[in-house]
């Protein structure tokens, strides 16, 4: 019952959030991801006037052995155009605390990449993230997303 409530709380919460635009997690199988596994989100956007901000959620153990997460996001626009972008993640203070909201042993962070940016065309693009760390596979990384707000927008 209490994880009802819990599930049940969370959700009321998002729904009253009228300035996110997309959110989507994908769970890591075994939080233990490869170079070749490449996560994929997709969205539609239609209004290019708006203004947008763009994070990247992650949500690790705290057995997670480092204080970044090294990522390659590949943005696919709609005229088939291809970006790419080294993103570096950081997850800790220097001090060792972790960042983000965590309980009991899991940490969420939700970190802001691009801000107050507009989509150049109305249409699909496609955000394809891999991990780049020195380390295959990266393990304690249990989901990896990407939220989409409109900025200014409380």
């Amino acid at each position: 019952m209490r994880n009802f409530l819990t599930a049940y709380v969370i959700l009321l919460l998002f729904a009253c959030d009228t300035s996110r635009v997309y959110d989507k997690n994908e769970q890591i199988l075994n939080a233990k991801w490869l170079y070749d596994q490449p996560l994929s989100f997709s969205i539609t956007i239609q209004d290019t006037t708006e203004s947008y901000n763009m994070f990247i959620n992650v949500r690790h153990s705290d057995m997670y052995a480092y204080n970044n997460l090294l990522m390659q996001m590949q943005t696919i626009f709609p005229d088939s155009t291809i970006q790419n972008d080294n993103i570096e993640v950081v997850l800790s203070e220097t001090s060792g605390e972790w960042t983000g909201n965590c309980i009991d042993n899991v940490c969420y962070n939700s970190i802001l990449i691009r801000s107050a940016f507009t989509f150049p065309e109305p249409g699909n693009y496609t955000f394809i993230l891999t991990q780049n760390m020195r380390i295959n596979p990266i393990t304690e990384i249990m989901d990896v997303g990407v939220k989409i707000e409109k900025f200014g927008v409380d």
